[in-house]
């Protein structure tokens, strides 16, 4: 059963800053699986903001939330960034 991604500006813009190289692929890869429900997936609630969950990429971290049967992504991030994109979350 597919859950559709759907991309806040933010993680739009996150996309773009990571550009065109392998961390974008492997990105990609990981929605595209998030998006298939796969069981493999490094997938974590965030600590202090409940509904929010944590992927883990190699060194990227992308928050969602599940919302109306589809999976809104607020941030991708750097892991060093990580604390400051929680503390921005609604």
């Amino acid at each position: 059963m597919r859950a559709p991604i759907t991309l806040t500006k933010a993680a739009e813009r996150d996309l773009r800053r990571i550009g065109l190289g392998p961390d974008a692929q492997r990105i990609g890869a990981a929605l595209r699986s998030l998006e298939t429900n796969a069981a493999n997936l490094d997938v974590v609630s965030v600590s202090g903001h409940p509904g929010w969950l944590r992927l883990r990429v190699g060194d990227w971290r992308i928050l969602y939330r599940l919302h109306a049967g589809s999976r809104v992504v607020a941030r991708i991030v750097n892991r060093r960034d990580l604390e400051a994109a929680v503390r921005s979350l609604e």
